[in-house]
């Protein structure tokens, strides 16, 4: 999620580490390949990124749930 929100924010840098990542396929390690693109998955960081991305994902998905009961109206 932390190398995919940047690369969609159209960092040229991570656009090429993200393309590298996909070039290297399976010739190391996953943990390894991602390092070389700034993202270390043995630090907190990417985990708190996440996490935080799929708790903005839930408020968003509970309030379009949300504008659908008030448009049904059971």
């Amino acid at each position: 999620m932390a190398l995919s929100d940047t690369v969609l924010k159209g960092d040229k840098k991570v656009q090429t580490g993200y393309l590298d990542v996909l070039k290297a396929g399976g010739s190391d390690y996953p943990l390894a390949i991602l390092k070389k693109t700034g993202v270390d998955m043995t630090r907190p960081e990417p985990y708190t990124a996440a996490l935080k991305r799929f708790d903005q994902l839930v408020a968003e998905m509970e309030k379009i749930v949300a504008k659908l009961k008030k448009k049904k109206k059971f």
